[in-house]
């Protein structure tokens, strides 16, 4: 009974040490990869959080374990949190300063690393962090960004890096950008971007948008057919790029000028968007060259072919006609 009763507080006590010694992975998207911060003396696992009065020196590191049975060559690349078009924060991106007015980048506090990790390893990498001299207004969201170099594994991970001078909220605000087009999965897709200049994190953001191509037809209510997006962003990065995705669904990019009307709402703020852009020919024939099976609209065909034998017809009556009269 005795020696029972020493197996299980046995038990108990390697279960609660290993509750106690194991950190929090981050979210690794690369097949067989755990990436975790190795962060001390915080209730927050998944994040490094910094208070910075102005010019210190910070130490940031990160374990980083290969569960692959090959050896597996990493980038660990700072950079600051960008907004996707489903209201995530990601950090894919190479942020510059200046960018969306962005007060400091990540990058420029701290270096790249590449690192190479063998099969069932486990190695852990030191960051020397040089905060701005000056006290941070708001919030920076940066991060490291970590993926295969070779492209032979999908995905990445990130460990995100908050720095803020006095852990006070700053709201964001919202402003119509720019438009730009893309290729996903072999289809066009395009982005009307609104931006956030402020170095305030956004939460539950909804975006009601249309855009319309102008066109003659619309005359004759045959024009282009009005594109509607209502999205909802539950995040927005400080300091980002908002993008709102119009996917054609293998409709090809028509050139032209295109105007566009939106509302954002965040709790009782309201944002107002109206604004004209336009597309050129090279722009929108880049883009239709990427993408497959795509369906052009032959409305304009029909509406020529008809106006030519509508005209044929009235000449050959008005033929018919003058050879009577004559």
């Amino acid at each position: 009974m005795n020696k029972r009763l020493k197996c299980i507080l046995l038990f108990l006590t390697c279960f609660i040490l290993g509750i106690i010694a194991n950190p929090t992975s981050v979210s690794a998207d690369i097949k067989g990869i755990a990436v975790t911060p190795l962060i001390s003396d915080s209730d927050i696992t998944d994040r490094f959080q910094i208070i910075s009065k102005g010019g210190e020196n910070r130490e940031l590191k990160i374990s980083i374990s290969n569960f692959n049975s090959a050896t597996i060559d990493l980038i660990v690349a700072p950079t600051n949190a960008t907004t996707s078009s489903d209201g995530k924060l990601v950090f894919t991106d190479m942020v510059k300063k200046g960018d969306y007015d962005l007060q400091y980048s990540f990058a420029s506090m701290t270096k790249t690393q590449k690192v190479s990790v063998k099969a069932n390893q486990t190695k852990d990498l030191t960051f020397k962090v040089k905060l701005p001299k000056h006290k941070v207004k708001g919030l920076i969201i940066g991060g490291f960004n970590i993926y295969e170099s070779t492209s032979n594994y999908n995905g990445t991970a990130n460990v995100p890096v908050w720095i803020t001078g006095d852990n006070k909220a700053v709201g964001g605000i919202l402003k119509a950008y720019n438009l730009t087009l893309g290729v996903q999965n072999y289809q066009p897709h395009m982005y009307v971007n609104l931006q956030n200049d402020q170095p305030g994190l956004m939460k539950n953001v909804v975006v009601h948008m249309t855009v319309k191509r102008q066109s003659w037809l619309d005359r004759f209510n045959l024009g282009p057919k009005k594109m509607i997006a209502d999205l909802r962003y539950p995040k927005i990065a400080p300091n980002s790029k908002v993008p709102i995705d119009f996917n054609q669904n293998q409709t090809p990019i028509a050139p032209g000028t295109y105007k566009m009307n939106g509302v954002a709402r965040s709790g009782k703020t309201v944002w107002n968007f109206h604004k004209t852009y336009k597309i050129s020919q090279s722009d929108a024939n880049k883009i239709n060259s990427k993408s497959r099976n795509l369906i052009y609209d032959k409305t304009l065909t029909y509406i020529l072919i008809s106006g030519v034998l509508v005209t044929l017809i009235v000449f050959i009556f008005w033929g018919i006609w003058y050879q009577n009269r004559s």
